[in-house]
């Protein structure tokens, strides 16, 4: 079993008083996360899958000291601290209150699993106030993925923070770069990165979108077809890293602005795409103008258009920096800079190039220095050779 970077984070939290919810897309790995903390508790534990019948029917009791009952029956002690783990809460309308009831009537400590913010966000958030810890787990990061190829070459840690340090590592580049283009091309899902051949990655990428579409859509929402949505998807992936025109998208798609603007937030608490907002101090600014597009997972984007090199980089990029902390982007009628990475001591401009050049860097700085930023670096894909004032790629790891 190869471990995530997360499951430290997470294992410090199993002797804490709150549920532990962890959420993500689906295919993530989350099952074999809920397994493993489960590993770590001696006793007196449990794991429960809500896509059984059985689990199912144990939650539709309407007196929950019933499910208590129940759970002794299984061989859970209530006279000490019992650990119940659930998969897949999102099937379960009753759970949160269920939740709730048992958390403040026993001594439980849950560890609990879904794979949208869509369901965890609107029906958790108010029932366990003050009771629970939300994670949320992504696609592999590159690191990640490099464990995973079962490589020995250890990639070192990138400190953000110093972009004016950041070198082209030109070893890790010639070690690293046909790992680092096949996670480009078809993306972080553990489930691909262990599948050997290119067929078998394109046919996993097609089970694992088929599989959201028929779950997580079809369980989660009310759309009476999937027709005008799976167009939609296709629309988004090929405007990856471009802003949205929400106008646009209606008038393409044959539906309404306000409900192409519910498709759109449904698909990013759903873990499909990711919004990233425009740079500004001022709240309602930031609100109001358009967002940038990106999938969450680079593999999914491809099955959905033909992206060029440079948008499935950009795309990759944008979730590698994901796990540094917030993104945004600026724009004006002068030009762009692609990130903005919100960092707790300062935010860092981030420009994204296939092929790096001096000038890249100094438009970028010229940019920053306009809404006050200082710290302003390069990401580029290839071996440019003659400028190295850049982060490759690949070396953007935890």
């Amino acid at each position: 079993m190869i471990e995530r970077n997360i499951w430290s984070i997470l294992k410090k939290e199993l002797n804490k008083k709150e549920a532990i919810v962890l959420t993500g897309p689906r295919q993530v790995g989350k099952t074999t996360t809920l397994k493993w903390l489960l590993s770590h508790v001696k006793d007196n534990k449990i794991y429960l899958d809500l896509t059984l019948e059985s689990t199912e029917q144990l939650f539709n009791y309407s007196d929950y000291n019933n499910i208590v009952n129940q759970l002794q029956g299984m061989g859970m002690d209530f006279s000490k601290r019992v650990t119940i783990a659930i998969d897949e809460v999102q099937y379960s309308k009753n759970l949160p209150r269920i939740v709730k009831y048992l958390y403040d009537n026993y001594n439980i400590k849950f560890i609990l699993t879904g794979s949208s913010s869509y369901y965890l966000k609107n029906r958790f958030i108010e029932s366990l106030s003050g009771r629970k810890l939300i994670f949320e787990m992504f696609p592999l990061s590159f690191d990640e993925f490099v464990k995973f190829q079962n490589v020995k070459y250890k990639t070192k840690a990138l400190n953000i923070d110093l972009p004016k340090k950041w070198h082209f590592d030109k070893f890790a580049y010639e070690t690293l770069n046909s790992y680092y283009e096949e996670y480009i091309e078809f993306g972080g899902f553990p489930a691909i990165a262990m599948s050997e051949s290119k067929e078998r990655k394109k046919q996993m990428l097609d089970v694992i979108y088929s599989s959201y579409i028929n779950m997580d859509v079809q369980q989660l929402a009310d759309f009476k077809s999937t027709t005008e949505l799976k167009k939609l998807i296709k629309l988004l992936g090929a405007r990856v890293g471009s802003r949205l025109n929400i106008d646009e998208l209606s008038k393409i798609v044959g539906l309404s602005r306000p409900t192409v603007s519910n498709y759109l937030s449904f698909l990013e608490q759903t873990y499909l795409i990711r919004l990233v907002p425009a740079f500004s101090k001022n709240t309602d600014v930031r609100e109001r103008l358009p967002k940038k597009v990106y999938f969450i997972d680079t593999g999914i984007a491809n099955i959905n258009a033909d992206l060029s090199g440079g948008a499935k980089f950009e795309n990759t990029v944008c979730h590698q920096l994901n796990f540094f902390g917030k993104l945004s982007f600026y724009n004006n009628k002068n030009g762009e800079i692609d990130f903005i990475l919100q960092r707790e001591k300062n935010n860092i401009a981030i420009e994204v190039k296939e092929t790096p050049i001096n000038d890249h860097l100094l438009l970028a700085e010229k940019h920053a220095k306009k809404i006050g930023i200082n710290e302003v670096g390069l990401v580029g894909r290839f071996d440019n050779k003659k400028f190295l004032n850049y982060m490759w790629g690949g070396g953007i790891c935890q």
